[in-house]
């Protein structure tokens, strides 16, 4: 250690230094893996340099290591160790991952001559399959409901939430959760999760602390202007390149006029610029009806910040009436234009046009990522509440079940579930209705009964146990025809390693692959093996927007050099790379696609392999899961 000194005087400066040894009595190297997986045995290399002066060449030094509650010490070495003064030795301790989840630590103590050393390490133990969470919801009209509960988690990071409201916007308590909680972060992702918190923030029910609501907005707009180039428009992963018509940058300026509306106003030079890229799109020529959608949301979109679109409009009606006469009206298209003939004060078109929606009704071959029945149908409730209150209160039981029921279903993503958010918010705007008796029952493994304390009013929500077989919802004196509304959020690791895999509408498969080209189930220590993986659609369908998730065995990690993170890498739309895991974003066709790339032991053992898992980001439905594995690793060659 160097110690510098520097003095300064009106007619004068000066300056010394000295250097200095600093030394404990030992030094210890610890070498443990990043992460492990519950039931990985694995060794731990430990060098200690003996330090203590006068020592001796045969000085006995003891060696103990302290685990943390997530881990359990299977073997140790001999003691005491001998360790010549000024020299080292590497000592080998056998540790297993235990079943407690979190950051784990392991702490070394050596000490001789009544002279001692501590040092710590940490490493994470992480099940071997990702964090999931489920959603179920739904209404009744009968005083008592009951839902089993047979989902086994791991308590660590697990969370149980249940809600009995007597208004729709009950369920989006659980919409809200699942955006806050999901995993991957593209462009709409974060900007709809933003959205649905945008939404909620005014809600009393849902007691969102303002600081904590402003800074997710303050996230989410800087990481939208890292997304946003020089002519106004935002990326899906990264800054868009050229000039066409794009949805995210119309859902994007979306989420920014709603947050200016509601009080937390995003950078204006971002806004101006995506205000002005919305304007410059709205003139092109669309290619097809998708097109011509994402065009009348960015005209309803440009009205609501007062810009004149009567022009953008008729022309829009032009290329709409010789193109797609017969299905335009009765789409979503309709709605954006309806919602802007309003705000232009022409009532009697945006009236003619509004009662052409056909609730409902959706040609599922027309359907893609950015257009969702929910979604369509949630934005039809949404500009209906806002533009045309009054048809809103000619809408039924029957046609609220078409936001309700795929909610119910889990037939959500993270777009169409924000866009839900919206229509129960508007909805529940417009219901007067007095406050029914609301509980919930949480049944024991014996069929005992015990009443949750909740919190809200016409929103009631708790969390409930992990010892709950069932929860029981009551309800009295609730509305007629909707009835009340109940739902329940179990998130969290599942203790359960999968043991079949799922082939549903895509298949994935991998593969470790030594230096001679084998398929192999163990590797050397500190020698590099191949992860291969397959994938392909299992009909004759294509898929965008796919995320594959590659979770590592314990004691590996990714070989820099043959991975690298960003847009474009591996011909991906974009790879995210985390010291345990890799995950691909892209699209899926039935001719097999093939990933490679490097992994090295750090660690001799045996591993847990977690399953590989891809599923499409837009259509729940369509995923895929491998079979998990064990490696082993041992000493190199």
């Amino acid at each position: 250690l160097t110690v510098m000194a520097v003095g300064i005087a009106p007619d004068a400066t000066g300056g010394a230094e000295r250097n200095s040894i600093v030394r404990g009595p030992f030094v210890i190297t610890p070498s443990t893996p990043t992460v492990a997986a519950p039931g990985d045995q694995f060794e731990v290399g430990v060098t200690v340099a003996n330090n203590v002066e006068g020592s001796g060449e045969k000085a006995a030094v003891t060696l103990e290591a302290e685990p943390s509650a997530h881990l359990e010490i299977v073997k140790s070495p001999n003691q005491p160790l001998v360790i010549p003064e000024g020299r080292e030795i590497t000592a080998t301790f056998t540790v297993r991952a235990k079943e407690n989840l979190g950051s784990a630590s392991l702490t070394f103590h050596a000490a001789a001559n009544g002279q001692s050393t501590t040092r710590r390490t940490t490493l994470s133990v992480r099940p071997p399959v990702p964090f999931m969470t489920q959603v179920r919801s739904g209404n009744f009209t009968k005083e008592v409901v009951e839902l089993p509960i047979d989902r086994a988690m791991h308590a660590q990071f697990r969370q149980l939430q249940t809600t009995v409201s007597a208004l729709p916007l009950g369920l989006a308590r659980g919409l809200d959760f699942y955006l806050k909680t999901f995993p991957h972060g593209c462009t709409e992702q974060i900007s709809s999760a933003a959205f649905s918190r945008l939404l909620l923030a005014d809600e009393a029910d849902f007691a969102l602390p303002r600081a904590e609501v402003n800074e997710q907005l303050e996230k989410t707009f800087a990481t939208l202007r890292r997304r946003q180039n020089d002519k106004g428009a935002f990326g899906y992963w990264a800054p868009e390149s050229g000039d066409k018509i794009n949805f995210v940058t119309v859902y994007a300026t979306h989420f920014l006029s709603e947050a200016k509306a509601a009080g937390f106003p995003p950078p204006a030079d971002m806004f101006k610029g995506a205000l002005k890229n919305l304007q410059g799109m709205v003139v092109r020529e669309p290619g097809d009806l998708n097109d011509a959608r994402t065009l009348a949301y960015a005209i309803y979109v440009l009205t609501r910040e007062g810009v004149i679109t009567t022009n953008y409009i008729l022309n829009l009606r032009d290329y709409l009436d010789k193109k797609h006469a017969k299905k335009w009206q009765g789409d979503v298209t309709g709605v954006y234009l309806a919602g802007a003939w309003s705000l232009l004060k022409k009532e009697d078109e945006a009236r003619r046009l509004i009662a052409q929606y056909q609730l409902g009704v959706h040609d599922r071959s027309a359907c893609s990522d950015f257009y969702q029945p929910l979604g369509a149908d949630s934005q039809f409730f949404a500009i209906v509440a806002r533009h045309f209150p009054d048809l809103l209160k000619r809408l039924t039981a029957d046609d609220f079940q078409k936001i309700a029921r795929p909610i119910g279903d889990g037939d959500f993503n993270t777009l169409s579930a924000a866009y839900a958010v919206w229509a129960l918010k508007s909805y529940s705007q417009q219901l007067a209705l007095n406050a029914p008796e609301l509980n919930i029952g949480e049944l024991t493994r014996t069929k005992q009964e015990a009443t949750l304390n909740t919190n809200g009013k016409l929103v009631k929500h708790a969390t409930f146990s992990a010892d709950a077989s069932a929860l029981r919802f009551h309800a009295k004196n609730s509305p007629k025809g909707l009835g009340a509304f109940y739902q329940i959020v179990e998130a969290g690791f599942d203790r359960r390693v999968p043991t079949t895999a799922i082939k549903d509408g895509i298949e994935i498969i991998r593969e470790f692959v030594n230096k001679r080209g084998e398929v192999t189930q163990t590797a050397r220590l500190g020698e590099p093996i191949t992860v291969r993986l397959k994938i392909r659609s299992l009909d004759t369908r294509s898929f965008t927007n796919v995320a594959i998730i590659d979770l590592l065995p314990g004691g590996f990690e990714i070989v820099g050099s043959s991975l690298s993170p960003g847009t474009g890498s591996h011909g991906f739309d974009y790879v995210d790379v985390r010291e345990d895991r890799a995950v691909f974003f892209g699209g899926i066709t039935r001719r097999t696609r093939e990933i490679r790339y490097e992994i090295k032991p750090t660690n001799r053992g045996q591993f847990v392999v977690p399953p590989p898992f891809a599923e499409s980001m837009y259509e729940r439905g369509i995923k895929a899961r491998g079979l998990p594995e064990k490696i082993t690793v041992t000493d190199s060659e």
